[in-house]
């Protein structure tokens, strides 16, 4: 018994097969190089969003140190702030030794209403009082006023030597400015205009 075979049959089919085979491996390359592609793109905007993230990071980090900057140059510095302590030690010293004056009654309210009752009871025609300035505990006093004539003030500053060397006080300086210019008289009003000096007594 014999059996024949087709051996031109079977040499047909072996390169459909090989071409088959090579589609199907072009075709699983093609997918494993596009699933590579496609992870490294979703890695590559990956770290392209965190780099993002880390600048603008970076960026906040700067301006935070900057601000930082500028609100410790805007404190003022240690040796203004001892400076400032200094001066307010002084003034509260020059305050303590005003209140211990004042409780003592020396160059208080009541020593300098002694001052101002002695002006009182000085009169000298002619001369005014602009103003009163006593210092240093009532040691130290000085006026300002007008005379209608430099010779009143002269008198009056013998009246006031007398009356405040029981204080301690002596005014040894004076001041005279020149007579104002006479201002005009009202209209129909009889007599020459009057001109009066400014005078400082120290």
């Amino acid at each position: 018994m014999s059996k024949q075979i087709n051996l031109l049959a079977q040499a047909r089919a072996a390169p459909e097969l090989s071409a088959r085979r090579a589609l199907i491996g072009l075709g699983v390359m093609s997918a494993a190089v596009f699933g590579y592609a496609l992870i490294a793109w979703f890695q590559t905007a990956r770290l392209e969003q965190t780099a993002v993230q880390s600048n603008a990071q970076l960026e906040a980090a700067k301006a935070e140190v900057k601000a930082l900057e500028q609100k410790l140059g805007a404190r003022p510095k240690l040796a203004d702030i001892v400076a400032e302590i200094n001066a307010l030690k002084v003034q509260a010293d020059e305050s303590e030794q005003l209140l211990n004056l004042l409780r003592r009654g020396t160059g208080g309210s009541e020593g300098y209403s002694r001052y101002l009752t002695t002006l009182a009871r000085i009169s000298e025609d002619g001369v005014w009082l602009t103003a009163v300035k006593i210092g240093n505990a009532g040691k130290n006093v000085s006026l300002a006023g007008r005379s209608l004539r430099q010779e009143s003030v002269l008198r009056y500053a013998q009246r006031l030597n007398e009356q405040f060397s029981a204080y301690g006080v002596q005014f040894s300086e004076v001041e005279l400015t020149a007579p104002e210019v006479p201002t005009e008289r009202a209209a129909g009003a009889a007599g020459p205009a009057l001109s009066s000096v400014a005078f400082k007594l120290f």
